[in-house]
């Protein structure tokens, strides 16, 4: 909740009515601000360690993989960004018990 409410996403009371509350309207909110304040940083990142230059699929692993990890990472963010916490919780309320 610490980095929901650093992204001011929620804020919290203390004494009568303590508690946690969202900081702005559901529909103001989607689920990209969500990941965001909780996972900063590429969705998908290259492995720590550096491939051995001399490896035939080493030398060039990184840079084929990059363009890969970015069109990957464009598109969840697209679809991340387009679905509000408005949207979800209509789905939640929507779906049969």
């Amino acid at each position: 909740l610490g980095e929901l409410r650093r992204a001011g996403l929620v804020e919290s009371r203390r004494g009568v009515g303590a508690g946690w509350s969202l900081a702005r309207e559901l529909e103001s909110m989607t689920l990209l601000d969500v990941y965001e304040a909780v996972e900063p940083g590429p969705l998908f990142a290259m492995h720590r360690a550096t491939p051995d230059p001399e490896c035939v699929v080493g030398h060039g692993i990184q840079p084929a993989m990059q363009s890969i990890y970015e069109g990957i990472e464009e598109t969840v963010r697209h679809e991340l960004a387009r679905v509000t916490l408005a949207n979800v919780l209509q789905d939640v309320l929507a779906t049969p018990r």
